[in-house]
């Protein structure tokens, strides 16, 4: 049976517009009449049929020449339409709409009152405009940045940039951090971070920032997280890994927290933050250093303890050209107070003496002893806080916290065996002083403390042992690794590109997309590994931006309500044009 002939398509020819037509704009394959503005069937894209319109319809018109039509058809383009005009009016409405997402951004990311919007960048905005621009202000005008407009902006911000968080959490897997504290008016918040793997960059994102109505024990914090996960239909099977201080509520053996959540999932890894540890053995002073330590501070509140004394002492120190006319305050809670105090104290020794001569805890540490312990807990306490500072930042891994930690370990046991030969080069306040016997023995058992301690409390860190491959993986020998690993480690040994790879990012290879394709068994194991927090550093950061937020103007914002706290955090932008498409654009009210 033969088949239909397929029906011709004809095509507009250009010299169809010498009998006033074009191609119609909504359909080439048909014919448009300039003149009467009907549009014809593609069967009539015939010279013939074309002419024979013009010369029947159009009588008056069928004897001009080219240039006629083709001023006609210039003047048809150009013509201006309904809903032209209408989005021309709605432009500036609808660019006003999208800056005022922008600006609303930019107020939360700087922690500001929403209320600088109205009262501040409209009318710098508009001064800019008038004097420097020499222009009218009135797209200005036009910008909604009201009180309310701005909260309500922030907060759809916040919502938006949740969503999408969740939606990747749905399908990768990542770790959480956590901790529990108390803010103004005695009102307790639960804050998490979450880490993942996405664009080849780990991401680290705020989860959320809950409050609890009253108690705050392990059941409590549990149930927060665990509603948090099936409200959001996030897979329990996702989280690898959770890091959070050592407060019974969260790391009990027990029933911390942590244990629940491992109950419920046996393979997620439970992480005792690094720092909350490093922090604890700080801490760890023999009664000799640690009243030296406590006389440092008396000596140090005695000027604080009001403003005359301080002024008197700040006075002093300039007339006696001192480095530095203040002392800094030791405070227990802050990781780095000790250091600091330390510091400065040892820096303004001489002023110091002079000032509190008759002070008898001013006496004690004058004393040739007195000086050396000062001298040492100056250093090692600075020691220790470059250590702190070491663990802390973003993308830390448990493998860089493991060497940070016995990497000092090691050079505390370095120094002890210089000090014991009375060699004290490396700590620069002790090195100039003189050292009795009975202070070196001191120093070297405290020395000792630190070494137990450090070895006690990362037993577990320790105890991790990360396979070889992960860290050298261009130099590990095959037959060494795991036998499900060692096909793809093979080929990965011989593969250039990501030996190039290696070179330039290190262990962070494992999160780029094309070792993932090429290797996906030991790429998904080293994942796994890199993923999991060492401490609950990034919720510490999160807590001092509640207390920025929380100033004495703002202290009725209702934190874990609304935006302005998950924008001031996150990297994820808000889809900031979609946002708009939900809003008629309208003008300031």
């Amino acid at each position: 049976m033969s088949k239909p002939n397929k029906k011709k398509t004809r095509q507009y020819a250009v010299e169809f517009l010498k009998f006033g037509f074009i191609p119609d704009e909504h359909d080439e394959r048909k014919p448009f009449c300039l003149l009467c503005n009907q549009t014809m069937s593609n069967e009539s894209m015939k010279a013939g049929r074309l002419e024979a319109h013009l010369k029947v319809r159009h009588p008056n018109n069928s004897n001009l020449d080219l240039e006629y039509f083709k001023s006609l058809k210039e003047k048809f383009k150009n013509r201006t339409k309904l809903t032209s005009l209408f989005h021309a009016k709605q432009a500036p409405h609808t660019r006003a709409l999208e800056a005022s997402y922008e600006i609303s951004l930019l107020i939360a990311k700087h922690g500001k009152n929403h209320t600088i919007g109205e009262q501040l960048i409209k009318p710098a905005i508009s001064i800019f405009l008038k004097t420097v621009l020499q222009k009218d202000d009135g797209d200005i005008r036009t910008m909604p940045l009201s009180n309310n407009t701005v909260s309500n902006r922030i907060d759809e911000m916040g919502q938006d940039v949740e969503s999408q968080l969740i939606e990747k959490l749905k399908l990768r897997k990542f770790s959480l951090q956590m901790d529990e504290s108390t803010i103004r008016d005695s009102e307790a918040l639960l804050l998490t971070y979450v880490r993942y793997i996405d664009h080849e960059e780990f991401q680290e994102e705020m989860l959320f920032c809950e409050s609890f109505e009253t108690t705050t024990t392990a059941n409590d914090i549990y149930i927060k997280i665990k509603h948090y996960l099936d409200a959001n239909k996030i897979p329990k099977e996702n989280l690898l890994a959770c890091a959070a201080d050592g407060a019974p509520a969260m790391m009990g053996k027990n029933t911390g927290c942590l244990k629940m959540m491992k109950d419920e999932n046996p393979n997620m890894l439970t992480v005792h933050c690094v720092i909350h540890r490093e922090n604890l053995v700080a801490k760890k002073l023999s009664p000799v250093l640690n009243k030296i330590l406590q006389s440092v501070i008396k000596c140090v509140n005695s000027i604080k303890r009001n403003s005359k004394s301080e002024r008197l002492f700040k006075q002093f120190c300039i007339n006696q050209s001192a480095e530095h006319v203040r002392l800094l305050l030791h405070t227990e809670v802050r990781w780095l107070s000790s250091g600091n105090c330390l510091k400065r104290f040892m820096e303004l020794f001489d002023q110091i003496n002079d000032f509190l001569s008759d002070k008898c805890e001013m006496k004690l540490l004058s004393t040739t002893d007195g000086k050396a312990f000062v001298s040492y807990l100056t250093d090692i306490f600075e020691k220790l806080g470059n250590l702190n500072k070491q663990l802390q930042g973003a993308n830390m891994t448990l493998i860089d916290a493991k060497a940070k930690i016995f990497g000092f370990i090691t050079a505390l046991e370095l120094w002890k065996k210089k000090f014991s030969k009375r060699n004290f080069s490396e700590l620069y306040w002790l090195s100039k002083c003189e050292i009795t016997n009975d202070a070196g023995i001191v120093i070297i058992d405290h020395l000792n403390i630190l070494i137990k301690d450090f070895n006690d409390r990362f037993c577990d860190l320790k105890a991790m042992n990360f396979p070889s491959w992960l860290t050298q993986p261009l130099l590990i020998n095959v037959s060494d690794a795991t036998i499900q690993y060692q096909e793809e480690l093979s080929e990965l040994q011989h593969d250039e590109s990501v030996k190039t790879l290696f070179k330039l990012k290190g262990t962070k290879m494992w999160l780029y997309d094309e070792v993932e394709r090429k290797y996906p068994k030991i790429s998904t194991s080293a994942r796994e590994l890199l993923i999991p927090f060492p401490s609950s550093y990034l919720v510490e950061c999160g807590f001092s931006a509640v207390d920025n937020l929380l100033e004495a103007k703002r202290n009725r914002l209702e934190i874990t309500k609304r935006g302005d706290l998950r924008l001031k955090l996150t990297k994820l932008s808000p889809q900031i044009k979609n946002l708009c498409c939900m809003h008629q654009a309208q003008g300031s009210h």
